[in-house]
């Protein structure tokens, strides 16, 4: 051990060292300012996959990191009702009608057209879905194939996802599914629509989605959406 040769060198050994390791200790600071929102995506891979760009590129604009977080749609939608995250990517515009606290951020993102898919060997007409015997596939919690079936009489049956859906009319297990295709990539439950009949219930459009004390972001989100649009390609068929 190095013995000090008298009390003011010591205390001068000291205030070097401080003044030297001062910096380490001081650089981390430089990036806890950073703004980060947690933002719900579809389960759908085709939709998010499309779409996560557009979002990272706009948030980035305003200073944002954006951690898009999979969650099963209906428990999805009521934590960023709650406040519980910031927002989801996408969703139907009559969300609206089921929660409060959201805010739509006003540039169209995806359109696309709720259809019923059936079996070959049913009949596959709008009627089918009033028949108290027949089943019909729907996404669970406040999704827009739920809310549709509400004044409906036949039986629904929930499943998280377009992707489960598809799986199960495939596989025989339902005969009737109501299924959201969207204009440009096609049917969400990722399955060969060709080899089954289907008919056109209802159209919509989808947008992106905030908590509403967010609501101050939405004049600058909108012009950096339309920016990214700019820049990456129009999202929506003319």
């Amino acid at each position: 051990m190095i013995k000090c040769l008298s009390s003011r060198y010591c205390l001068f050994l000291f205030l070097i060292c401080t003044i030297v390791s001062k910096p380490l200790f001081a650089q981390p600071q430089s990036q806890s300012d950073t703004k980060t929102l947690h933002i719900t995506v579809p389960l759908s891979d085709k939709l998010t996959n499309r779409l996560e760009r557009y979002l990272s590129y706009a948030y980035k604009q305003l200073g944002y990191k954006v951690i898009f977080d999979k969650i099963l749609p209906a428990r999805a939608r009521k934590m960023v009702d709650a406040g519980q995250l910031d927002g989801m990517m996408v969703a139907e515009k009559e969300i609206e009608q089921a929660f409060n606290h959201l805010v739509r951020v006003p540039v169209m993102l995806a359109k696309g057209t709720l259809m019923l898919y059936c079996n070959n060997d049913v009949d596959c007409q709008l009627s089918a879905l009033d028949n108290p015997n027949h089943t019909v596939g729907v996404i669970s919690g406040n999704s827009m194939s739920s809310h549709f079936m509400q004044r409906r009489q036949a039986v629904t049956y929930g499943l998280k996802s377009d992707r489960l859906l598809g799986t199960m009319l495939t596989k025989g297990r339902l005969n009737y599914v109501l299924i959201v295709n969207e204009a440009h990539l096609g049917s969400l439950g990722d399955f060969d629509e060709r080899l089954f009949q289907k008919v056109e219930l209802y159209h919509t459009e989808g947008y992106h989605y905030l908590f509403k004390k967010h609501e101050l972001l939405l004049p600058e989100l909108t012009q950096a959406l339309k920016l990214a649009i700019k820049k990456f390609g129009p999202l929506i068929k003319a």
